[in-house]
């Protein structure tokens, strides 16, 4: 048959590894990005008035458009951005048409990063040890129940229990039928 086509099994099989899975955690761009829009803005807020100030805000401004564009190469890292532009949209609630477009990409961002996480907004994150592996306070990434999903979890309980009672029920009348 010439239209099967069988594997070259002689040749050995090659992993497949994602980049996101070989970077370990302390390497992630996106924290050394968080920590230089961290310093930019704490040396703003405490900058004297005049060209000094101004400086430092544009700065501040700079490291803030540097980290919007910086990509996450972890999970751990996601969440830390997330953590971090929720604290920067609390602290800086008040100067949000200031930030003019930074302001609405960094909202974006934090909602999009929120949402492929699947998180709602975080108290408090889990550490990361440098291996990129979560311990500590943990977040329940699962969605919410929903009427559906407790349904459905009811029906695959209520299967369960049917075949127990089927599995048990044979095994005993197994038994009986043994003993006559």
């Amino acid at each position: 048959m010439s239209h099967v086509h069988f594997p070259e099994f002689s040749q050995s099989a090659r992993t497949v590894v994602l980049e996101a899975e070989s970077i370990p955690f302390h390497a992630d761009p996106i924290l050394a990005a968080i920590d230089r829009h961290s310093e930019a803005w704490s040396v703003f807020q405490v900058a004297p008035n005049g060209e000094t100030a101004m400086r430092a805000e544009d700065d501040a401004d700079a490291a803030l458009m540097a980290l919007l564009g910086t990509p996450c190469a972890t999970r751990a890292g996601m969440l830390c951005l997330v953590r971090h532009l929720r604290w920067f949209a609390a602290e800086e609630a008040s100067n949000a048409t200031s930030h003019g477009d930074a302001w609405a990409i960094a909202q974006a961002r934090e909602s999009d990063l929120s949402r492929c996480l699947g998180v709602e907004p975080v108290q408090r994150l889990p550490l990361a040890l440098p291996s990129g592996r979560l311990i500590g306070p943990t977040i329940d990434l699962r969605p919410a129940p929903t009427p559906a999903r407790l349904a459905r979890t009811l029906a695959v309980g209520a299967e369960l229990l049917a075949a127990v009672a089927i599995i048990g029920g044979g095994a005993v009348l197994t038994g009986l039928a043994s003993l006559l």
